[in-house]
């Protein structure tokens, strides 16, 4: 079957820097099953809505996929309707975390035929086999479909245990070179800020080494279930960085995968593979703080770890507490300077504006950034459909809210007992205060 796949546009006041990794094994799945498969990719082209129309017009398909996160909601409505209107005949299905974290809003509002839910291989597989065949689709685990004007859920498809099993994405069907020159993480690809010094990069790319996170932090959104975690093997991300490396010259590797570090073994035995190879890259990841121990750290920067992302959240422990991250500020620090002295770069998110926030835990936050010397602004606490956070935040108009989401760094929802005032008020002198010089 011919099939289109469309990755939808995010985070527009930023290059796009990291390719639709899941849109990507998707395709490479596809094609294994002997199906004609196209990616547009809508974030990296960044189209005006008539060159959008130009190009749905352009071709004849017969299945067509729209993915993106809940912030891509209204994009993914407008292209629907556009879709229908040039491929009637086509079979419109959506999948990721739109998809996954509002499916009843998506059917009800979206000119969609069905949703994928959860992992998307093995179900847009089944799905384009099934119809090829012209056969039953309730027999298709994670998707929920329209039989009429009925709308039919069938069972949730259990999650890849062997994550070894799903292939590589399919490169040669994405815009490459506009990731390629985008950098991961830091101010510019060439001279980076955010590097220790004397290191550069020219060309980096994203990798997913796992899916799920093994904690159960309550604002945070799991697309394949909470508490669930699956790690790809050291040997299989290697044969990845292999073909990165021989087929596009990439020299940074980020991987943007919740938790890098969750298993320390993998990690170190994914150290000294790389290690024994033949080429030099550098490379990032994110971890928690817990994991950040001095000697894994060492192992890490000396097979080229570079750049470390942690989610820090709160310099109060009644905050961390709340969030349910089951960690303290103390463990905080210690990661922080630990990084440091192995000499990578420590990353750091702040959440500000969480249920229990008050002036006490803000100064708590401001004087942890102090000592340590960080010079960030905050997100907002979002709560994202999906999250323990969202049940708790008595949201009266789903769509209204689903519209209204950004990154996070758009002000979306109050959830203090500060007055909406003193809220911004807050925000602005969190924001504003300059920490003394790193230790």
């Amino acid at each position: 079957m011919r099939i289109l796949l469309i990755n939808s546009p995010v985070r527009l006041n930023a290059s796009p820097n990291c390719i639709p990794y899941g849109l990507g094994t998707m395709a490479s799945v596809l094609r294994e099953g002997g199906h004609e498969v196209e990616i547009y990719d809508a974030n990296a082209l960044r189209p005006e809505p008539r060159q959008i129309k130009r190009f749905l017009r352009s071709k004849k398909w017969d299945i067509i996929g729209l993915s993106g996160l809940i912030t891509t909601y209204e994009f993914q409505k407008r292209l629907a309707e556009l879709i229908k209107e040039t491929h009637p005949e086509a079979f419109l299905v959506s999948g990721g975390g739109l998809a996954t974290s509002v499916p009843d809003m998506a059917m009800d509002t979206i000119l969609v035929d069905a949703l994928c839910i959860g992992e998307g291989e093995i179900t847009i597989a089944k799905l384009a086999s099934t119809l090829e065949r012209e056969g039953d689709l309730a027999q298709i685990d994670g998707l929920i479909w329209r039989n009429g004007d009925e709308i039919i859920k069938n069972k949730p498809r259990a999650n890849i245990a062997e994550m070894d099993s799903i292939p590589l994405p399919a490169w040669d069907l994405l815009p490459m070179k506009v990731y390629l020159k985008n950098p991961i993480w830091g101010s510019s690809a060439l001279n980076s800020s955010d590097f220790p010094e004397g290191i550069s990069t020219g060309r980096s790319m994203n990798i997913i080494s796992s899916r799920g996170c093994p904690h159960r932090c309550n604002f945070c959104y799991h697309l394949f279930g909470r508490g669930k975690f699956r790690f790809r093997s050291a040997s299989n991300i290697i044969e990845e960085i292999r073909r990165l490396v021989s087929e596009y010259e990439v020299d940074f590797i980020g991987f943007v995968d919740d938790n890098f570090m969750a298993s320390p073994r993998r990690a170190v035995e994914f150290c000294e593979m790389l290690k024994a190879e033949p080429y030099r890259i550098h490379w990032g990841c994110h971890g928690r703080v817990d994991s950040a121990r001095p000697e894994l750290l060492a192992t890490m920067r000396g097979a080229g770890c570079i750049w470390i992302g942690y989610g820090i959240e709160s310099g109060s422990q009644k905050i961390l507490d709340a969030m349910g991250k089951n960690t303290t500020v103390k463990a905080a620090e210690e990661a922080i300077r630990a990084t440091r002295e192995a000499d990578i770069y420590a990353n750091t998110t702040f959440i500000y504006g969480y249920p229990g926030e008050d002036e006490k835990t803000i100064q708590e936050t401001n004087d942890f950034k102090e000592r340590l010397g960080i010079r960030v602004t905050s997100f907002y606490a979002t709560p994202y459909p999906g999250t323990p956070l969202f049940e708790r935040a008595n949201i009266r108009n789903l769509e209204k809210f689903v519209l209204s989401l950004g990154n996070a760094t758009e002000y979306s929802v109050n959830l203090t007992d500060f007055s909406d005032y003193d809220f911004h008020r807050f925000k602005e002198i969190n924001d504003s205060i300059i920490p003394a010089k790193s230790p």
